[in-house]
C-alpha cells in the first residue's frame, strides 16, 4: 500500500514538472549594443531575441514589438531565425540617447481548445550614441616606414596610436582621420593597433602584420687594403620611422673590418658608414634591421 502511494505520488510530481516546463512564459535578450556609434541618418537598429519553449503558444500569433520614447514601433521577425525581432527606430533630432523595452503578444491553446491572449514586457533598456569611434585601418598589412590611414569619427590632435605597445609617430589630419607610421619591428607578426586618448581610453582598431621590405647596401661586395677605408652605402624605401632604423652589422672577421655604429635617421632614406680596413682576411658581413631582409657582403682585406 504504501508502495503504490509512493509511487502515484512520484507520478504527479512528474506530471507536474512538466506541466510546469511547458508553461514558461516567453523570455527577452537583447541583441542591442549600450553604446551605438552615431549615423548621419539617426536611425538605429533595435534588435531581441524572443525565446519561447512554451508547446502551447499558438505560432502564428506572436507579435513583438519596441515601446520606445512612449512610440510602440512594431518588429519584423528575421525570415531565417524565427526567435529573431528587429526593427529601424530614428532618434529624434538633439537627444544622445533612448529608454525602450520589448513587448510580445501572443495566445495560449487550452485543454478545451480556446484560446487565452498573453502578454510580456521586458525589463527596461537604454542605449547610448556613441560619437568617438574607430571605423578601420586603411591597410591590413605593409612594410616598415610606410604611412597607414585611419578612419574614424571625434578624432583629435591629442589622439596617438600604438603598435604593439609602441607609440607611433602619428599626424592628426582631422576629426576623421589619422595618420601612423609602421614602426621598426620584426617581420612576419601581426602586431594589435590601438586608438590611445579621449574619455574611453584605449580603443582596439584591429591587427597590423608587417612584411619584410628590401634593405639594399652599395656596394655588394669589398675589397680594402688594410689601413684603407671605403664606405657602405644603406638605402630603404621608405623614409626611416620615429626613433630612425637601427641597422646591425656583424662580421666572421672582426679583427679584419672596423666600422661605426649604421642607423639611418628618422624621416631619411640612407646613409653612408665608412669601413677600415684592419688585419688581413676574407669573410663577409651579415647586415639586418628589424622588418627587412637579412644581406651578406662578401669582404676582403689584403
Amino acid at each position: 500500500m504504501h508502495q503504490a502511494k509512493f509511487r502515484l505520488t512520484f507520478l504527479i510530481a512528474i506530471i507536474g514538472l512538466g506541466f510546469l516546463s511547458s508553461c514558461r512564459q516567453p523570455t527577452f535578450i537583447n541583441l542591442t549594443s549600450q553604446n551605438i556609434n552615431q549615423n548621419p541618418s539617426g536611425i538605429y537598429t533595435l534588435q531581441t531575441e524572443v525565446d519561447i519553449q512554451d508547446r502551447r503558444v499558438v505560432k502564428d500569433s506572436i507579435s513583438v514589438s519596441v515601446i520606445v520614447g512612449g512610440e510602440s514601433i512594431p518588429m519584423v521577425v528575421d525570415p531565417v531565425n524565427s526567435g529573431l525581432w528587429s526593427c529601424d527606430y530614428k532618434l529624434p533630432q538633439g537627444f544622445d540617447e533612448a529608454t525602450y523595452y520589448f513587448q510580445v503578444k501572443y495566445s495560449t491553446k487550452l485543454n478545451n481548445g480556446a484560446t487565452k491572449p498573453g502578454e510580456i514586457k521586458s525589463d527596461l533598456q537604454v542605449f547610448r550614441l556613441e560619437n568617438r569611434y574607430v571605423g578601420n585601418l586603411a591597410a591590413y598589412r605593409g612594410p616598415v616606414g610606410v604611412e597607414i590611414a585611419v578612419q574614424g569619427r571625434g578624432l583629435t590632435k591629442y589622439d596617438s596610436i600604438t603598435f604593439g605597445d609602441k607609440k607611433t609617430q602619428t599626424r592628426y589630419l582631422s576629426e576623421n582621420e589619422l595618420r601612423f607610421t609602421v614602426p621598426a619591428l620584426p617581420s612576419g607578426v601581426d602586431y594589435p593597433v590601438q586608438l590611445i586618448g579621449g574619455p574611453h581610453g584605449a580603443l582596439d582598431i584591429g591587427n597590423f602584420r608587417i612584411d619584410k621590405s628590401p634593405l639594399g647596401v652599395v656596394p655588394s661586395s669589398l675589397e680594402i687594403a688594410s689601413g684603407d677605408s671605403a664606405n657602405l652605402l644603406f638605402k630603404i624605401d621608405y623614409e626611416a620611422p620615429s626613433g630612425g632604423l637601427e641597422i646591425e652589422v656583424k662580421t666572421n672577421i672582426p679583427e679584419s673590418v672596423v666600422m661605426p655604429v649604421a642607423k639611418i635617421s628618422e624621416g631619411d632614406r640612407t646613409i653612408n658608414i665608412p669601413v677600415q680596413g684592419g688585419a688581413p682576411g676574407e669573410g663577409k658581413l651579415i647586415i639586418t634591421a628589424p622588418g627587412y631582409d637579412s644581406v651578406e657582403i662578401p669582404v676582403r682585406v689584403f
